[in-house]
């Protein structure tokens, strides 16, 4: 081994032995020291993450292909500096560097304040940021002020937006001139969807309107095969449910429900006027169709017209409910014998200023009863 190489790793070995152990100040001394002795080596980014950024050697090991090319870590102190200093957790700089370690290189004036600093226009508050970041870190390195712009644009609402950026950050790296705003026209123009049935859209399903314009058109058309027509106000809901299921999946819900008693007809039917059943389980829908046939009273032409029972929470909704019912019914009031429907639609407050207040003085403990049967407590009707 030559004198040279003899001496090369000894100063590896020394700066190793000279890192500090408080990550927040890891490579403080030693940065100069560095940038000065040594051209880029991806060993040095390696152990660079590790002390710096605690991640493990693995991680830093993948991580470190974005970092290798420095000549200087000035630039990741700062942006680990900034991190620190406007609060993030050393678990979400963990997380978000070992995601995208492209934001060690991210300029701290330029991109990363201003970005966070956009969204504390919009109201957000740093737990909300710190979020956004643990799952999006390229939020640091982007330019983001005229996308948020745009979103507000489309949206008209800031509480959309922040709804939208909590539940899914990525939405602002599509490209508005080739993805978002195609995506847009179409839905208007070919769909006939309002701007508010668009909102409600990316509101429910963001990944939709920012996926490729070729991707959206498919669906649509996966939409209508089910029966859904552009025009009906399922639509959104349909298109909603298909996105994320294949064309075979959506096939094997169309036989469980022919295997459940139902015609194809009445199958596509009854899709076409609850999409969601589509993300229902099989157990699930069955369970439910059980209890509401040999309990409630149903029959299947009543499920066919109406499908947004097996929709229903059995717990929270068709049990509490059919017990309010049956004991109106033992007291033969009138009102017992509405269409099962009429009972299981209406809201929470509606049901019980509708079922249940004007019925207390005939029936002392109605709303007890509901009460106890919505907490699965055993209720007793004579």
């Amino acid at each position: 081994m030559s004198m040279s190489l003899c001496l090369f790793q000894g100063r590896i070995h020394c700066l190793r032995l000279s890192l500090p152990l408080n990550r927040s100040t890891a490579f403080a001394t030693s940065n100069n020291a560095l940038t000065q002795a040594s051209p880029p080596n991806p060993h040095f980014a390696v152990e660079y993450l590790v002390q710096s950024c605690g991640l493990s050697s693995d991680e830093a090991q993948r991580a470190s292909k974005h970092i290798q090319h420095l000549k200087s870590f000035d630039k990741p102190d700062a942006a680990l500096r900034f991190m620190r200093e406007i609060g993030l957790s050393e678990s979400v700089i963990r997380a978000a560097v070992f995601r995208d370690s492209h934001i060690l290189c991210s300029h701290v004036e330029k991109k990363m304040r201003p970005s966070v600093a956009c969204l504390k226009e919009l109201g957000f508050s740093m737990e909300e940021i710190s979020g956004i970041i643990f799952f999006w870190p390229r939020l640091l390195r982007c330019n983001i002020a005229t996308k948020l712009d745009s979103w507000l644009g489309i949206l008209g609402s800031v509480e959309y937006l922040s709804a939208i950026l909590k539940r899914q950050p990525r939405v602002i790296s599509s490209s508005f001139e080739k993805v978002i705003m195609p995506n847009f026209s179409f839905l208007q123009e070919q769909c006939g969807l309002s701007v508010r049935q668009i909102v409600r859209l990316i509101l429910t399903c963001p990944r939709l309107m920012t996926s490729r314009p070729e991707i959206l058109k498919m669906k649509v058309e996966e939409a209508e095969q089910l029966g859904v027509s552009r025009s009906t106000g399922t639509f959104v809901d349909a298109l909603n449910n298909v996105y994320f299921l294949s064309q075979s999946t959506i096939d094997a819900k169309l036989n469980f429900l022919r295997n459940l008693g139902f015609s194809h007809e009445e199958a596509t039917l009854m899709i076409s006027k609850a999409p969601p059943l589509l993300s229902r389980s099989e157990k699930t829908i069955g369970r439910t169709m059980e209890f509401l046939i040999n309990e409630a009273g149903c029959n299947k032409n009543d499920l066919v017209r109406n499908p947004c029972l097996l929709m229903y929470s059995l717990k929270n909704r068709l049990i509490p409910r059919c017990i309010v019912r049956k004991l109106l019914m033992s007291k033969e009031l009138p009102v017992a014998h509405r269409a099962l429907p009429t009972f299981m639609n209406p809201t929470e407050t509606n049901f019980v200023e509708k079922f249940i207040l004007p019925y207390e003085h005939v029936i002392p403990g109605l709303h007890q009863a509901y009460a106890d049967a919505f907490h699965g407590k055993i209720v007793e009707i004579e």
